[in-house]
């Protein structure tokens, strides 16, 4: 069965041709192309040595990194794959106009209602049990009852608020509920320009780009 190596094969000093990096056939005449011989031996000596009355030499091809280098770049290998951000000044321009648009949608009237809603009820239960060093068996990963925990305290919240139920009034309290509201409303603006940049970084057209920060 014929077999194909990259070889590299010479004709012996005192002959006309010189032929180097080709594609070589075990199994087929060196001295007549395409003619296919009876076993492997024939072209090669006893101890599969390569036979010097063929005229020819053979030996494995191997590439040269250091002449590639020499010349600048690697063989199938691009010069410069860094990957580079370019945006121009109408995408930034974009950019700037949804943040603003993200940040009015989600900063306006933080502070309506000043009632318990929703998961406050639940997160800041928990943010008060970190304050008071409370323990408490929780199913979730605690990290995002951690940040509330964070913002309640630098807000000033001192974990006495228990957030028993929906509706009880944060203003009677003392609670600093707009401080504690704020955090996770300002993650939520920060993946605005995040997911723009993010596109824009994996070569997205521009509309692509606004599409995805507006989602």
């Amino acid at each position: 069965m014929a077999h194909l190596e990259n070889m590299r094969y010479r004709k012996q000093p005192g002959t006309a041709a010189v032929y180097e990096d080709a594609t070589v056939i075990s199994g087929m005449s060196p001295t007549t192309p395409g003619t296919p011989v009876t076993a492997v031996e024939d072209m090669m000596g006893e101890n599969m040595e390569p036979r010097s009355d063929l005229g020819y030499s053979y030996g494995k091809k191997d590439l040269n990194y250091a002449d590639y280098s020499a010349a600048g770049a690697a063989p199938h290998q691009s010069s410069d794959r860094s990957l580079r951000l370019t945006i121009s000044k109408n995408q930034w321009l974009t950019l700037g106009l949804i943040t603003l648009f993200a940040a009015y949608i989600r900063l306006w009237r933080l502070s309506n209602p000043a009632n318990v809603v929703f998961d406050e009820v639940h997160f800041g239960k928990f943010a008060g049990k970190y304050l008071n060093s409370t323990y408490f068996f929780d199913v979730h990963p605690p990290l995002a009852k951690m940040m509330f925990a964070a913002a309640g305290k630098l807000a000033g919240y001192d974990g006495v608020f228990d957030f028993k139920s929906i509706g009880l009034d944060y203003i009677s309290a003392g609670v600093p509920y707009v401080g504690m509201r704020l955090m996770p409303a300002l993650l939520g603006l920060a993946m605005v320009p995040i997911s723009y940049i993010t596109l824009a970084a994996f070569g997205h057209a521009a509309d692509a780009c606004a599409l995805g920060a507006l989602v």
